[in-house]
């Protein structure tokens, strides 16, 4: 144990060599960058000890008081403060397998940002200072997904295993911490993404409408999707500067890997819409959701109308709000995570509905609706009943077109006359409330299990 007299003995000479190397700027910065890597004592704990060490140095414990006389000895060359006049080897072993972390709070999600805007669907800006994103990364909460970059470096190991590293341009990082530094950083926007499934409660992102704050929940998996050298630049400039004083405008959505690999760049560029669609965007139902995700990874991308018409001149199939009013009604959901497994669900069902039919409802959309009615706008609240007792039954999405297949669309048919989904020359019900309320009763009563049998 280190002797009283000694460390008061120490901390004098240390404060007088602290004194005299405080300006050598680069040897600072690989004393502050040492700590950081090896010891994780962070780099504003190392400054404040640099600035005013008379009061610092005598509140460290002895583990800490030898890391930092070990590291301005070696910098200095200062023989008074020689570690092996003062410490014992046990207490130096002890020190070099010290870590910081242990003291310090955890830092860990839930974590709530103030004045957040909401941008789009899932999709949130947010005010961010490099002290924070420093401390998501340190905390690991904030990663690195090679999946969502263009590109890595992979380095053979001397083991003959394989690293891989992301692929860091190190004079773009050195200027963008030249100019954080130097305050001259021109405002940018960081895209991080929070991948949906990836919570614990199921909604990675809360957003309070009346309080404008979003808030990131435990478990999340949040990804830097674009702005990595900024970021790491920001790390590199707290080194030097604790104190630094920059906030990025940060856009963090909450999609799968696939839809922020595709949008990301377009997403970076959108501009906060006003307060009344963010409040209109929060209200949305999670069926919202799986709405988007048809428009995004079906066979329905393109075909699904804004309006409640139909749009022939897009080859628009079914409207939005038929979509997402019938898969609120009939599917069950309580999470994003709910969401996306009814998303996922109905992806493959449509998929298989439409990769079957592509007479009726890619090629010839027109005259199909001349004589049938399954390409019509109102049939697809009937699809969605049938998908949501697949579902329930745990029957195969793809199963779909065997069922349809022994369906008669034909405008002629009995069955559409009885409901009163047509008339007797085959025009469509215009009372659009009873007609969908007879195609949904149609499809309830469907015997799918004895059809499957077929």
């Amino acid at each position: 144990m280190l002797v009283i007299r000694d460390r008061k003995e120490l901390e004098q000479h240390l404060v007088d060599t602290i004194q005299k190397i405080r300006r050598k700027r680069s040897d600072i910065n690989d004393i502050k960058l040492y700590l950081a890597e090896k010891h994780d004592i962070m780099a504003g704990t190392v400054q404040e000890i640099i600035n005013n060490p008379e009061e610092k140095l005598p509140k460290l414990e002895v583990r800490e008081l030898f890391l930092i006389t070990e590291q301005v000895f070696m910098k200095s060359g200062v023989l008074e403060i020689n570690p092996e006049k003062y410490f014992t080897n046990v207490e130096a072993k002890s020190a070099h397998t010290y870590s910081e972390s242990i003291k310090r709070e955890d830092f860990d999600f839930p974590i709530t940002f103030t004045n957040a805007t909401v941008v789009g669907n899932a999709a949130y800006m947010v005010t961010m200072s490099v002290q924070t994103i420093n401390k998501l990364i340190e905390s690991q909460l904030l990663g690195y997904d090679f999946e969502l970059q263009r590109e890595a470096k992979f380095i053979r190991q001397k083991d003959n295993s394989i690293r891989i590293q992301p692929t860091l341009n190190k004079k773009n990082v050195e200027e963008i911490e030249e100019h954080l530094i130097e305050g001259t950083l021109v405002p940018t926007v960081l895209v991080f993404n929070a991948m949906t499934r990836s919570s614990d409660t199921g909604d990675e992102l809360v957003y309070d409408t009346s309080k404008l704050e979003l808030t990131i929940t435990p478990g999340t998996e949040l990804s830097i999707v674009d702005g990595f050298h900024r970021c790491k630049a920001s790390q590199r400039a707290l080194l030097k500067d604790p104190n630094l004083n920059f906030n990025f405008a940060v856009l963090i959505t909450n999609y799968s890997k696939k839809k922020a690999q595709t949008y990301q760049a377009q997403l970076a560029k959108q501009t906060p819409v006003s307060k009344v669609r963010a409040q209109e965007l929060e209200a949305n139902r999670l069926s919202d959701a799986v709405v988007q995700q048809l428009k995004d990874e079906s066979d329905l991308k393109g075909r699904i109308s804004q309006t409640n018409q139909i749009r022939k001149v897009n080859n628009e199939l079914v409207t939005y709000n038929v979509l997402a009013d019938t898969i609120d009604e009939q599917f069950p959901m309580n999470t994003r995570a709910d969401s996306m497994d009814v998303g996922d669900f109905l992806v493959e069902y449509f998929n298989a509905l439409i990769g079957s039919h592509t007479e009726e409802f890619i090629d010839n959309v027109e005259q199909t609706r001349k004589v049938s009615l399954i390409a019509d706008n109102n049939m697809f609240v009937g699809y969605i009943v049938l998908a949501r007792r697949m579902f329930d039954k745990g029957i195969k999405a793809r199963q779909v077109r065997k069922i349809i297949r022994q369906i008669d669309f034909n405008r002629t048919a009995d069955i559409w006359k009885e409901l009163r989904v047509v008339d007797e020359q085959g025009r469509i019900e215009r009372d659009t409330v009873k007609l969908r309320k007879n195609i949904k009763n149609y499809f309830e009563q469907l015997n799918i299990e004895e059809m499957l049998e077929v």
